[in-house]
């Protein structure tokens, strides 16, 4: 039995990532790399879960976050928490 049709069988909500900073794939990315990630992971989806890191190395994704927002409100986006979108 495949894991997902698992969780759905005990009513189990599984919600993952679909788009990325990069921030893992190099120590410090710039916060223009990051940016260039996350528009290029993001394309033409019209609902995004990011995945980004929190750690003491990861001090560019935290200060990338004003223009990721930023991006995220001109393109149309709303932020919501989990809980929201479960409802």
């Amino acid at each position: 039995m495949q894991a997902k049709e698992l969780l759905e069988q005990n009513e189990i909500l599984n919600v993952d990532w679909n788009a990325l900073t990069g921030d893992s794939e190099v120590l410090n990315p710039s916060i223009e790399r990051i940016m260039q990630t996350l528009q290029r992971t993001t394309k033409d989806k019209n609902s995004i879960v990011l995945l980004m890191h929190d750690a003491k190395a990861k001090k560019t994704t935290a200060e990338s976050l004003p223009q990721v927002i930023e991006y995220f409100k001109n393109q149309g986006f709303e932020f919501k928490t989990f809980y929201d979108v479960l409802k």
